[in-house]
C-alpha cells in the first residue's frame, strides 16, 4: 500500500491528536507499505517528527502559521514555484491519504487537493465543540466531508455534533480510539496514604480547553481550604505562567505544578483520583489512561468524558464547565472518598469494555481496507 498521512494540526507542533497517524505510520512503514508524513513547517520541529525521520518515514514540510494572510501569500508563491498540494500528492501516487485533524477543520485544504487529483481520502476529526461552526466556510467543510471516503470521530458526541454542525444527519462516519501510554497490565496499588487525599489533573497547561483555572477556583473556597486534600497538576503548556500567577494569588499551598511526566504509572502511584474540568475535549487520553490503572475520575460532560465516566459508578460527571457544576460535583466526590478505590475497580472493568488493547492495530487494517476497496 502506498499511504499519504497528513498532519492537520492546527496551533501547535504536536499533541495528543498526533499520536495516532503517527504511530500508523511507523507500524506501516515497518510492515513494508510505502508511506509518506506531511506535517506543517513549524520553526521548531516537534521530537516526534525527528524520530518519525529517523525511522526512515519519509516527512514532507509545508508551510505552517496563525497568520492566514501570510500563509495565502506563501502558499502562493510555493504553488508558482513548485505547483500546488495536488502536485506532491500526485507524484507519490498513493492508494488513500490520512487527513488527521486536531479539530473539526484544519484539512479542508489538503481534501481539495485531493479531490482535485481524484485521490481518496479519510479524515479524522480528534476533538469538537458546540462553539465551532463552520460560517462561511459552510461549503468547504461540506466538500472534505462528504467527499472522504470515511470520516473517524474519537467519541459519538464529537460525532453527532459535527453532522449537526454539517446540517448532515447521515453523513458517512464511524468512531476509532486513539493509541494510549499506559501498560494494560495489573494496575499500579493504591497509594498507601490517604491523607492527604491526592488529585491529578493531567492535561495540557492551557486553560481555554482544559479548564485548571476553574478547578483553583473550586479549592479557593473556604470549606475546599479546609479539607486534607493536595493538587497535582501534570502537564506544560502556553498557561503554566498564568497558573503560577494564579495560585500565588489565591494563596493554594496544596497545588503543586509537576511539570510533563511520560510515566503514566507513576503518577497513578501517588494520585487517588482524577480530575479534568475540560471545556471541550474529544476522548481524553488521560481519563482512559487513569481508568486502566483504576482510578476514578472527576470530569465535565464534554466531548466522549460520560460515554466513559458513568456519574457516581466509575467517576463524577459534572453537567457544565464551571464553578457551580464543578463545586457540586467535586462536594459530591469527597463525600464519597471511601469508596474511590472500589470506583477505580470499576472503572478499569469499564475501559476494558470499550477501549481495544490495539487500537494501532485496528486502524492501520482499517486503513488498508479502505485503501483497497
Amino acid at each position: 500500500m502506498r499511504i499519504i498521512f497528513v498532519s492537520a494540526m492546527n496551533g501547535w507542533p504536536w499533541g495528543g491528536s498526533e499520536e495516532l497517524w503517527s504511530q500508523c505510520a511507523v507500524a506501516m512503514k515497518r510492515a513494508g507499505d510505502h508511506v509518506l508524513v506531511s506535517v506543517p513547517d513549524w520553526p521548531k520541529k516537534a521530537s516526534r517528527v525527528v524520530e518519525l525521520e529517523q525511522l526512515g518515514v519519509r516527512v514532507k514540510t509545508r508551510p505552517a502559521g496563525k497568520d492566514k494572510r501570510l500563509t495565502r501569500r506563501i502558499r502562493k508563491a510555493l504553488a508558482e514555484k513548485f505547483g500546488d498540494d495536488s502536485g506532491w500528492l500526485s507524484s507519490f501516487r498513493p492508494d488513500l491519504v490520512v487527513i488527521s485533524q486536531g479539530y473539526n477543520s484544519g484539512g479542508f485544504k489538503i481534501a481539495a487537493a485531493c479531490q482535485k487529483a481524484g485521490i481518496p481520502y479519510v479524515v479524522i476529526v480528534h476533538c469538537n465543540h458546540e462553539s465551532w461552526w463552520f460560517g462561511s466556510d459552510l461549503e468547504a467543510a461540506l466538500q472534505c466531508y462528504t467527499h472522504a471516503k470515511r470520516v473517524f470521530c474519537v467519541s459519538e458526541r464529537n460525532l453527532a455534533l459535527l453532522r449537526l454542525q454539517l446540517g448532515e444527519p447521515h453523513l458517512e462516519a464511524e468512531i476509532v480510539r486513539n493509541p494510549f501510554n499506559v501498560s494494560c497490565d495489573s494496575p499500579p496499588a493504591w497509594p498507601e496514604s490517604a491523607m492527604p487525599w491526592r488529585i491529578a489533573c493531567v492535561a495540557r497547561l492551557e486553560l481555554a480547553a482544559k479548564g485548571q483555572d476553574i478547578l483553583l477556583q473550586t479549592l479557593a473556597l473556604p470549606e475546599w481550604r479546609e479539607r486534607p486534600v493536595e493538587l497535582n497538576l501534570y502537564g506544560s503548556g502556553p498557561d503554566e505562567s498564568l497558573l503560577r500567577k494564579l495560585i500565588h494569588q489565591m494563596e493554594l499551598r496544596n497545588v503543586n505544578l509537576m511539570g510533563h511526566t511520560r510515566d503514566v504509572r507513576e503518577i497513578w502511584a501517588k494520585n487517588h483520583i482524577l480530575a479534568l474540568p475540560s471545556r471541550y475535549e474529544g476522548l481524553p487520553l488521560a481519563l482512559v489512561e487513569a481508568m486502566w490503572c483504576a482510578r476514578p475520575a472527576i470530569v465535565t460532560d464534554v466531548g466522549g468524558n460520560a460515554e466513559l465516566c458513568i456519574d457516581e459508578q466509575t467517576g463524577f460527571v459534572a453537567a457544565a464547565p464551571n464553578l457551580v457544576s464543578l463545586r457540586a460535583t467535586l462536594d459530591s466526590a469527597w463525600e464519597m472518598r471511601n469508596q474511590w478505590q472500589e470506583m477505580g475497580k470499576a472503572a478499569r472493568t469499564a475501559v476494558q469494555a470499550q477501549i481495544p488493547t490495539n487500537p494501532i492495530d485496528i486502524f492501520c487494517d482499517r486503513i488498508r481496507q479502505l485503501a483497497a476497496s
